[in-house]
This record gives C-alpha cells, sequence and structure tokens, in this order.
C-alpha cells in the first residue's frame, strides 16, 4: 500500500490511468439517490466489489452492494458475502477481550507473563511489565520483525519469536504508540492458554451464531460465499479466498505456541455482522460490555504519528477527532490487506457504517483511507451545514 504523502501522491497520480476499471455499472439497496452518490465513490476508488452496511440511532438501516466478490468466474457480492476483515479483527478481539472482562474472567491490567506462563519482557528495560492493555492500545514496545514476517509462510514458536530482542523497540512498555500486528496477534494466544479452548470456540460461546455471523476460522464458512481480494494498482489478486481455505486446518483445537497470526486480521464475516459488532463498541449491548470496558476501548491513550488526519487510539478502537473530516468525533478501525481497505465508524449517537470490499484504491491521508474520507462525508453530510 502507499505509505507516504509521495507515495500516495503518485499513486493518485497514476490511479486513473493504471488503476483496475470497474467491471460493474450499479449499487444496489437504500435510499436512489444515497446509492448513486455511493456508486460515484466505488467508481472514484476502482472498487472490484463492496458491501457497506448503514446504522442510524443504533438501528440497522441501508445495505448497499456493488460489484464482484470473486472474478473467475464471476460472483456478484451479496448481503450475505464473506470479506476477510484484516486489521478490522483487532476490534473485533477487543470486543471479546472485553467481553470476558465484564464476566469477571480477565483484566487487561494483567501482565502478558502471567497469561502465557513464562517470562515476556523488552530486553532493553526487562524490569518494565508488558500488559494485555499495551497490546491492545499498541504501547507494548512488541514490534513486527523479520522473523514475525517469516513466519507468515512458516509458523514459529511464539515463545522463540518473543525471545528475540528484534521483536522489542528500544522503548520502555507502556510510553510510546507503535501499531503491531504481532503485538495483537499475542493476545489469541493468550486468551487460548487462559482457558484451554480455541480462540474460534472462545469467540462463538461469546458471539457465535446464530446472533452474529463471524468467524476466525475459514474451513467453517461455506466456500461460494467468500470474497477474493485484489490490488487495482498495480492489478493483481491477492488474496485467493477458496485457495487459502483448501490449504487452512480447522481452529477446533487451542495452539498458544502458534496461534499468533489470528486475532490481528484473520476473521470472516458480512458487512451487516460487522456492523453488529461495531455496535456493542459503541453502547455495549446492554451489559454485554460493561461502561468502563466501552471507555477503556474509546478513549485514546496515545496518538497515530501521521499529522495529516488526528487520530487517538484506545485499546481496539481509533478515534478520528478532525473538523476537517467530520465535524463530530467519530470512532472506529481500518483494514487494509490484499488490496482490500475495510473500515467501520461511528458516532456518540449510534451512527455510522461498515465497510467491505474485495479491493479498492489504497490511497490514504495520514492514515485515513480516502475512500473512508469520502464516505464519512457522505454519511455526515447533515453535520456540515449545522
Amino acid at each position: 500500500m502507499p505509505i507516504g504523502k509521495r507515495k500516495n501522491d503518485l499513486y493518485g497520480l497514476a490511479m486513473p490511468f493504471l488503476g483496475k476499471p470497474c467491471g460493474w455499472k450499479s449499487v444496489q439497496g437504500g435510499d436512489p439517490e444515497e446509492a448513486a452518490a455511493v456508486r460515484k465513490i466505488l467508481k472514484k476508488y476502482h472498487a472490484v466489489g463492496a458491501a457497506i452496511q448503514r446504522f442510524e440511532k443504533g438501528q440497522l438501516t441501508a445495505l448497499y452492494t456493488a460489484g464482484n466478490a470473486r472474478l473467475s468466474p464471476k460472483a456478484p457480492v451479496a448481503g450475505n458475502t464473506l470479506f476477510r476483515t484484516a486489521s478490522i479483527a483487532k476490534t473485533i478481539t477487543a470486543l471479546l477481550v472485553f467481553r470476558l472482562q465484564t464476566l469477571g474472567k480477565l483484566d487487561v491490567r494483567e501482565e502478558v507473563s502471567d497469561f502465557l506462563g513464562y517470562s515476556v519482557s523488552n530486553p532493553h528495560c526487562p524490569k518494565a511489565p508488558i500488559t494485555l492493555a499495551m497490546l491492545l492500545n499498541h504501547t507494548s514496545s512488541i514490534i513486527d520483525s523479520q522473523a514475525y514476517f517469516a513466519s507468515f509462510a512458516n509458523p514459529g514458536n511464539l515463545q522463540r519469536l518473543l525471545i528475540d530482542p528484534a521483536a522489542y523497540a528500544p522503548t520502555i512498555p507502556g510510553t510510546q504508540f507503535k501499531y503491531s500486528n504481532f503485538a495483537a496477534g499475542i493476545i489469541g494466544c493468550m486468551l487460548e492458554k487462559r482457558f484451554s479452548m480455541s480462540l474460534e470456540a472462545l469467540f462463538r460461546q461469546e458471539f457465535g451464531p446464530p446472533h452474529i455471523e463471524a468467524t476466525y476460522d475459514i474451513t467453517t464458512v461455506d466456500a461460494a460465499r467468500l470474497a477474493d481480494s485484489w490490488r487495482v494498482l498495480p492489478q493483481k489478486q491477492c488474496f485467493d479466498a477458496l485457495r487459502r481455505r483448501e490449504a487452512s486446518s480447522p481452529i477446533d483445537q487451542p495452539d498458544p505456541d502458534s496461534h499468533y497470526l489470528l486475532a490481528s486480521g484473520n476473521v470472516y464475516l458480512t458487512a451487516e455482522a460487522l456492523a453488529r459488532l461495531t455496535l456493542l463498541a459503541w453502547h455495549g449491548g446492554d451489559g454485554f460490555i460493561s461502561p468502563e470496558c466501552l471507555s477503556m476501548m474509546q478513549t485514546p491513550a496515545s496518538h497515530w504519528p501521521e499529522p495529516e488526519v488526528r487520530m487517538g487510539h484506545g485499546m481496539g478502537l481509533f478515534q478520528l477527532e478532525d473538523e476537517a473530516i467530520c465535524p463530530r468525533p467519530l470512532w472506529g478501525h481500518q483494514g487494509f490487506a490484499y488490496g482490500a481497505v475495510n473500515g467501520l465508524f461511528f458516532d456518540a449517537e449510534g451512527n455510522g457504517f461498515a465497510s467491505l470490499n474485495s479491493g479498492v484504491s489504497e490511497q490514504r491521508l495520514g492514515h485515513l483511507a480516502l475512500i473512508h474520507k469520502d464516505l464519512i462525508r457522505l454519511f455526515w453530510k447533515d453535520d456540515a451545514h449545522e
């Protein structure tokens, strides 16, 4: 993806000429006028296919679908299409953590070492504790090392990865924001170790169907409903969902030594399911998650370093507070992977949207995807006149 202002500017200049053309014509669902505006945005950012679920005052409203979930053979996006969330899985994992805290089964102030049963410390400052809260708000000092990236092809033992000094930034845990997929993924291992259940089984116990259709385990879902992902610039299929499903093993047993690639990005769900989970992050579901836990999720403990858009980060959610984007504060998360640019955003009154796609322009302003900036301005357009 384009990172940095110069790369984003070049990416934007190239997109009209080299970006993958949209192979679809219309948007289905919702108010015709708003559907036309959604179509304009999706076309502008070369969406291969997309599903966008709106909600207003805490209730699901329009669902917009467009384009294709797969291109060979073509399969249109529908309301029941399952997309890979990418990093939005971090919000879903945080919801699971805070559900368990609400039930009194854990506390985010506990140390990682206490969950895993062996010492986890930053060798640059070995006496400083590393807590679950720090993993959730990306201040743990654990970073994405080269050994971590190598584990994508050949997963290694978690304890060995955590012994490696290269897995840590030279900062005191709890003091500096550094976004880390590895740190977020460790949470899944910690939960499996604590509860002697797979992350999938634990999630289904607390959230699962029929209430919310979502899964960490791609082998459990109907292959015909899965969406692929394309990079629209350069034009390339980067995620083959059917091939991933065939190559995957069921996540029916806990494996806290190697399940560190799940909690950070590997959830599959529909736009409707993501919207229902997002509403839990808004109001807690009548005690499903306690007010204290919601506050921990929503209250920024640190800030994203990109200056272009003001964004803080709590535990599993960021806060966007930039009047140039939206007159009111928003909370949410984004997921960038394999060309997909997914997002969830909501305000204090329970208005917002959940957006999933099978590939779209990855251009950003700071950390905020431009497609999300435009969708925010569309769905909160009335605020601009207040």
